[in-house]
């Protein structure tokens, strides 16, 4: 019973000494809005922080930085409610909830890793 545990404990020890340097250092993407985490960069406009933590975004198609979210849908302030609401470009469409499209951003693993 003893030597399955020393053999399991020291395949576990092999296995995190293998992923460990994999992901370490490596970014990946949270969406704030859905909960779900991926490593692949998605389809929908990611954001960014400076120095100072104010949110932009990377313009794939002008090739430039902005401040307002690229996609299709625009964050409103309302004065009459004070709070933000969101609004589809295309369609019109007004709505509270923030749209999953939104929600994306960048996590470096470093980051994630701290207590």
């Amino acid at each position: 019973m003893a030597r399955s545990f020393l053999a399991q404990a020291m395949f576990l020890a092999a296995v995190v000494a293998t992923l460990v340097p994999l992901v370490a250092g490596n970014d990946f993407f949270y969406n704030d809005v859905s909960g779900k985490s991926q490593w692949e960069e998605p389809a929908d406009p990611v954001a960014h922080e400076d120095e100072e933590g104010r949110k932009y975004w990377f313009d794939s198609a002008k090739g430039e930085s902005t401040w307002e979210f690229p996609g299709i849908w625009a964050e409103v302030a309302s004065e009459e409610h004070g709070q933000n609401y969101y609004f589809n470009k295309d369609t019109e469409e007004a709505v509270w909830e923030k749209p999953e499209a939104m929600g994306w951003r960048r996590v470096s693993s470093e980051d994630a890793a701290s207590p």
